[in-house]
């Protein structure tokens, strides 16, 4: 569609990340995605409390074995106290596998909610965005960028809570057991705060290049693995340099990641070292405790000790917890690049009933300082057919989509009954449009789906009566699976003329009041073309019309033909009138549809 080109400036997205600020209006916005969730989520936090809570029974067990079962002999005592220990690590086994599971349910839902969402909010943007960005652009932030915010939360945001639980509840049994050792230990912990600044910059920087590269890989397998890419792939022999060109972008992949997995690795080897050095400080204090005042008994050092995994552990979390977080920060901000984008204009309010007069007042449409359309002024009276002809780059499929609002005028209005299309409902307006293009789109699934994509409540009857008006009804039912048939992606299964009889039973199942078609039987043998142009008729009987007219029969039964020429209207008529001029549509006569109709002949 010529009307696509230039909007890159529009919906272009810079290939350079900006760090986004940690706000709280920022943090209410993806906390909306758990508010469906919070009965669950409550439920999973019940359950890491009580988690942390029965992780500090062991070592209190611990405690009283040494101290009390086997310096007095008790031998029943120790028997109580061991069962207790292992009954404790069965009941926190089974609450992680309960915990794990609605983590699991929690995050799926999340992610499907936030996949829905971005599904609507990209099909209600403009056709403008889709012509300026790339295919796998959109892939990459539909499946890697909300795959990963999963991770964010089932492992991250959850592990966070985790985290925070045990630290408080073994802070608490430390400084109840011994608030000088507490606080020994509590020195250290600045330490291991200091140097995720930097690192979870660095990680952040290397997540977002690699978002980037991965779009990029996505786009080429987009464009390379479809039906048209690899043929044209293989007809020019390039399969070497595609692959050479995704070893690249996969090469580039690669390195990213892996310095990214190893942006921490001194970090993470100070931050080992620094939880090592609690223990040893602490048998070293702790001994000299129990060697010199006797206020700590060897039972409780030993609970110490065990316990410092509960304390340096989530420590270790946090600060992993920082990089982590500002890894997330850049797909949040990639998907709200997308949920912020304006969407299709659809401002209008009225549902009036539409006859099909269509009037062009004063119409221009262009895109930056580049006109496409200029000064049209065109009437068309409900139920006659108008033929839009012209050099190729004239504008005629620029003029054809600004009727369904596919694009909006930049200046003056295009009216349906002496409405401003503006002023219409888009969806009321779109439903009385039948578009048939050169390109037919079908979806990759049977015959019927694709037919009952514009009336899903179309009965069989309905479904076969368009076929056989679109004159491939014959060919479905020839099919082994009939009307059941897999098209193959973009109908690759069918031939060029098939599909377009398909699209036109398609646009006759919406029984349209309004048909744009864009006549492709140039590129069609002679049968598909009589086949195509006897569907057509139907089609286009008693409806307002607008054909970009290929075929000297169609200009020959238009009621008025339009000439367009560097996006002005210049010429206006029936076919004889036009040849009297002498003009451009004679020169085009003459050199297209003359030399056509012979060339059939």
């Amino acid at each position: 569609m010529g009307a696509g080109r230039g909007f890159g400036g529009r919906f272009r997205f810079e290939t350079e990340e900006v760090r986004p600020r940690v706000t709280w209006p920022f943090i209410k916005r993806i906390l909306v995605y758990f508010k469906a969730y919070r009965w669950h989520m409550a439920g999973l936090f019940l359950m890491l409390l009580a988690g942390s809570v029965l992780g500090l029974v062991p070592p209190l067990l611990i405690r009283r074995v040494i101290d009390v079962a086997i310096p007095q002999k008790r031998i029943r005592l120790l028997f109580v106290l061991i069962g207790l220990y292992f009954a404790s690590i069965v009941l926190e086994g089974l609450l992680r596998v309960a915990q794990n599971y609605l983590n699991s349910w929690v995050s799926k839902h999340i992610i499907r909610d936030m996949r829905d969402t971005m599904f609507q909010k990209i099909q209600r943007l403009p056709i403008a965005f889709f012509t300026a960005v790339q295919s796998g652009e959109i892939s990459s932030r539909m499946n890697n960028d909300i795959g990963g915010i999963e991770r964010v939360f089932s492992s991250t945001f959850v592990q966070a809570v985790q985290n925070i639980m045990v630290f408080t509840t073994t802070i608490v049994l430390l400084a109840s057991t011994d608030l000088t050792l507490a606080l020994v230990n509590l020195a250290i912990l600045p330490l291991f705060i200091l140097p995720t600044r930097r690192v979870g910059r660095i990680r952040f920087d290397m997540a977002a290049k690699t978002q980037e590269k991965l779009a990029g890989l996505n786009n080429l397998i987009l464009e390379t693995l479809q039906i048209s890419g690899i043929t044209l792939v293989k007809l020019f022999n390039r399969e070497k340099d595609q692959a050479e060109r995704f070893h690249e972008f996969n090469q580039d992949v690669t390195k990213l990641e892996i310095q990214e997995s190893l942006a921490g690795r001194w970090f993470f080897m100070v931050m080992s070292t620094l939880a090592a050095l609690g223990p040893m400080v602490l048998y070293l204090v702790g001994g000299y405790l129990i060697i010199t005042t006797e206020r700590m008994t060897v039972g409780s050092l030993v609970m110490f000790v065990s316990l410092l995994s509960r304390l340096y552990g989530p420590v270790t979390g946090f600060a992993n917890l920082s990089v982590d977080i500002t890894r997330s920060l850049a797909l949040f901000q990639r998907i709200f690049d997308y949920l912020d984008l304006e969407p299709e204009k659809d401002t209008g309010r009225q549902r009036p009933p539409i006859s099909g007069q269509i009037t062009f007042s004063d119409v221009s449409f262009g895109y930056g300082e580049k006109e496409i359309l200029k000064d049209i002024d065109l009437s068309v009276e409900p139920g006659k057919m108008v033929a839009i002809v012209g050099r190729s780059g004239a504008g005629k499929s620029t003029l054809t989509n600004l009727i369904p609002r596919l694009y909006d005028v930049t200046e003056g209005q295009i009216l349906f009954d002496g409405i401003d299309a503006r002023d219409i409902d888009l969806g009321h307006l779109r439903s009385h449009i039948g578009m048939v293009t050169q390109d037919t789109h079908l979806f990759n699934r049977t015959i019927r789906e694709n037919l009952l994509f514009a009336n899903r409540d179309a009965t069989q009857e309905e479904i076969e009566t368009a076929a056989k008006q679109a004159q491939i009804h014959d060919l479905i039912t020839s099919l082994a699976d009939g009307y059941d048939s897999l098209v193959g992606e973009r109908g690759v299964k069918l031939s060029g003329g098939e599909r377009q009889r398909i699209s036109i039973a398609r646009a006759l199942l919406k029984d349209p009041t309004i048909v744009i078609m864009d006549e492709a039987t140039s590129s069609l043998d002679s049968l598909s073309e009589a086949a195509i142009q006897t569907a057509i008729k139907p089609l286009l009987e008693s409806r307002t019309s607008l054909v970009i007219a290929h075929r000297l029969s169609t200009i020959m039964e238009a009621d008025s033909i339009v000439v367009l020429d560097h996006g002005r209207i210049i010429e206006q008529g029936r076919h004889h009138e036009l040849l009297e001029k002498d003009g451009l549509y004679k020169e085009i006569f003459d050199t297209q549809f003359r030399l056509g109709d012979e060339s059939d002949a």
